[in-house]
């Protein structure tokens, strides 16, 4: 493989997977998506884009729910782009997020992101894998709310649960999910996790 897209929850140790792959592949360019910005070309009446129009008229809600759709829109454009080209890349996050994180806080539908890959005909795509860490809540002990992004465990396990219907919805030829739990709950050695997606 050439391209690994590695999503998931946040803590289930993308990074460690990804310096795995790197030790055991050599160079790929490793791409780390996060929150869409809210830039100011989005928010720009006289700027036409691709699809998510508002009227000049509607509140500044709509038009940075807009903006903020825009930019992940020509985000994973470029992101598919990079994939067709067949260059040795890492994502760190990728598309299906937007299935999830899109409805649940940004308040519009993120499913756009699967007709990109229609249009990138990434259901014939020899060079790339999607993977999805998961972990099994019924038997984790390492779950702890930061405070920050991740909120309560229900809030964790319904982004969860959204992630594999995402998954699960994906054309990709090559995707594969992994379970980062242990039997006692905790994590997987990491070498373990690695031979399974690179197998």
């Amino acid at each position: 493989m050439n391209a690994y897209l590695i999503e998931g929850l946040d803590r289930l140790g993308k990074s460690t997977l990804i310096d795995g792959i790197l030790n055991a592949r050599g160079f790929h360019q490793v791409i780390h998506y996060e929150k869409p910005k809210l830039l100011d070309v989005y928010m720009d009446p006289r700027v036409v884009h691709h699809k998510f129009l508002v009227k000049p008229d509607e509140k500044e809600a709509a038009w940075k729910q807009r903006a903020l759709e825009e930019y992940q829109y020509d985000s994973f454009h470029a992101m598919f782009a990079m994939i067709q080209s067949g260059a040795h890349l890492i994502m760190d996050r990728a598309h299906l997020g937007e299935m999830v994180y899109a409805p649940l806080y940004r308040k519009y539908n993120g499913d756009y992101v699967l007709s990109l890959e229609e249009e990138y005909h990434v259901n014939t795509c020899y060079h790339a894998k999607l993977i999805l860490l998961t972990e099994d809540f019924s038997k984790s002990k390492h779950f702890q709310d930061d405070g920050q992004s991740l909120g309560p465990e229900s809030a964790r396990a319904k982004e969860q649960e959204l992630f594999i219907n995402a998954f699960e919805r994906s054309k990709f030829r090559y995707k594969q999910i992994v379970n980062v739990t242990g039997e006692d709950g905790n994590f997987r050695p990491k070498e373990d996790i690695l031979a399974e997606v690179l197998s």
